[in-house]
């Protein structure tokens, strides 16, 4: 009983020491507190209801932090968990991928902005000239130069602007299409996203929504939910090391090395925090 008593006095002056160390002015000496109350499993969850209103307007913000990053870390997890276990949807998986980057307006209104591009479309045997009528008639465009740029890859800023990378231009028009039957498949064909239907019918969001039909010698390469999740996720990856944006680029490099069953430490530094 002594010893927990111990403890228990000794956790309770580490907890109230990080939690005046949350309030220095120095941003990196509360940035060290964060992240040892993140290591504590259940405080932080403890320290955030209990300070979340603090009269101390300096406590007040750094908790809020806390909870942000903490909220962001546990939604990274369960997307990992659910990648893993593939029982994420394409769909559900590019808006949990914009949803892990910035906030992003209610699945409602997301899918209200798509249920309204997808209105005029009819069930038949041209669905995928359909599509493709459709997908040029909204101006969704995969830019003439190759570029890495953020908005590219995140539903929402595409669902906005009309630019997007092909892979994520896959997933729109399968979704937009789902309330009318059409059946295609993303598959890489010459080093490019395009969807194929069960006719054989190559539509190719890079070349302006051409279609035609292909030889079944012709040789594609299916890709799996995974495989087209895992080249987004690439991507912004890529873009925020050419932008120098570190949190960035430990975020989606956590999920990437997750996702293929490694640690940061696989990583080059800064990454893996060892210069060595």
């Amino acid at each position: 009983m002594t010893l927990n008593r111990q403890d228990n006095r000794f956790s309770e002056r580490r907890l109230s020491a990080l939690v005046t160390l949350l309030q220095d002015d120095n941003q990196q000496v509360a940035s060290l507190a964060m992240e040892h109350l993140l290591s504590l499993g259940q405080v932080a969850d403890t320290t955030i209801a209990e300070y979340q209103e603090s009269q101390d307007p300096q406590l007040r913000q750094r908790v809020h932090q806390l909870s942000s990053i903490l909220a962001r870390r546990r939604s990274r997890e369960a997307f990992i968990a659910a990648l893993g276990r593939e029982d994420l949807s394409l769909w559900d998986g590019i808006v949990q991928i914009h949803s892990l980057f910035e906030p992003i307006p209610p699945r409602q209104t997301l899918e209200a902005r798509v249920d309204e591009i997808a209105a005029d479309l009819q069930p038949g045997a041209t669905m995928t000239h359909q599509i493709a009528d459709l997908m040029r008639e909204k101006e969704f465009t995969v830019p003439s130069d190759d570029i890495l740029d953020v908005d590219l890859f995140l539903v929402n800023r595409v669902l906005e602007t009309r630019y997007g990378h092909a892979a994520l231009l896959c997933v729109l028009a399968k979704r937009i299409a789902q309330s009318a039957g059409w059946q295609a498949t993303i598959c890489l064909h010459g080093g490019r996203f395009c969807l194929i239907d069960r006719d054989h019918i190559l539509l190719k969001p890079a070349e302006g929504w051409q279609y035609s039909r292909i030889a079944t010698s012709e040789r594609i390469h299916p890709c799996s939910r995974k495989d087209v999740l895992l080249a987004i996720l690439a991507q912004l990856f890529m873009v925020a090391l050419i932008d120098g944006q570190l949190k960035d680029l430990h975020h989606f490099g956590t999920i990437l090395t997750a996702l293929n069953g490694q640690t940061l430490s696989a990583l080059p530094y800064p990454l893996n925090s060892d210069p060595s």
